[in-house]
């Protein structure tokens, strides 16, 4: 099931993140000028060929951008599903996002704050659930579970982060809508990542080996970075079925996305109203 590979993915490279993450709140706790010039020397070495060191410098500016616009397209068959919102990425451990996007047959509004997940958020939904506009899902749902690891395939520093760990080479320069782009993949085993995992249990750990492998050993990730050092779009597919089942996500708005706040408790329906949500 595609959501649910995209899910492992996404808690791979969370996980995995870990000490990265942790060098970035140090950053933060330095001045502003230390930052910048930290960021500007990986931006120089970027230039000069360096692919680990631009993505490096790329996690260093979307980590100080913090939030921005997002589209995903993923393969679903012979059709696309699409998804696009806003994500807030500025804590590096609680990523949050509002987005909406194809759930089976019907558009549904995704929000992630921190670790929880609500389904709904519109007027066709409160009709279903007795004016209620959302529905919170409980951590051990497997929807909540797949939706909050998914949330995390969207946050552009743990993308680059585990990017740059994965010997990454320069693909070379491409316009991509109109912009000037480097263009860098990356080449990630599967068995290394779920390795590298922890904090799961030993069918969670099952689970996510074979989601991660039914596409291939191997993952490859495409990411392109503007004159900026900005992440403006990733893909990632297997070795099994190709680029042509290539997800996509594309980052827009940088640093301009307003907060995502939690739904009123006073809006939430029952949980186990779900089937009344999904139609």
């Amino acid at each position: 099931m595609r959501a649910v590979r995209l899910a492992s993915v996404a808690v791979t490279a969370a996980v995995l993140l870990g000490g990265a993450t942790a060098c970035g709140n140090d950053s933060k706790s330095s001045d502003a000028k230390s930052g910048d010039a930290k960021a500007g020397d990986a931006v120089a070495a970027a230039l000069g060929g360096d692919p680990q060191a631009a993505l490096a410098a790329s996690a260093l500016v979307m980590q100080k951008a913090g939030n921005g616009k997002v589209t995903m397209t993923a393969p679903d068959g012979s059709t696309h599903t699409a998804g696009n919102g806003v994500a807030d990425w500025k804590d590096p451990g609680k990523t949050s996002v509002d987005m909406t996007g194809d759930m089976d047959t019907k558009k549904m509004r995704i929000r992630v704050v921190g670790t929880d997940v609500y389904l709904g958020g519109g007027d066709a939904e409160a009709a279903a659930l007795g004016g209620k506009h959302w529905i919170k899902l409980s951590s051990p749902n497997e929807m909540g579970a797949s939706i909050l690891l998914m949330s995390q395939m969207v946050n552009p520093v743990v993308q680059l982060t585990l990017a740059a760990g994965s010997k990454p080479a320069k693909v070379g320069q491409e316009t991509l809508d109109g912009v000037q782009t480097t263009h860098v993949r990356a080449t990630e085993d599967a068995s290394a990542m779920v390795a590298g995992l922890s904090g799961l249990t030993p069918e969670q750990r099952q689970a996510v080996q074979k989601s991660l492998e039914a596409e291939g050993k191997k993952i490859t990730v495409d990411l392109w970075l503007n004159a900026k050092q900005e992440l403006v779009q990733f893909q990632e597919y297997g070795d099994k079925n190709g680029e042509h089942d290539a997800v996509t996500v594309k980052y827009t708005g940088l640093g301009t996305a307003a907060k995502i706040e939690v739904p009123a408790a006073g809006d939430l329906g029952a949980e186990t109203d779900i089937l009344k949500l999904l139609g």
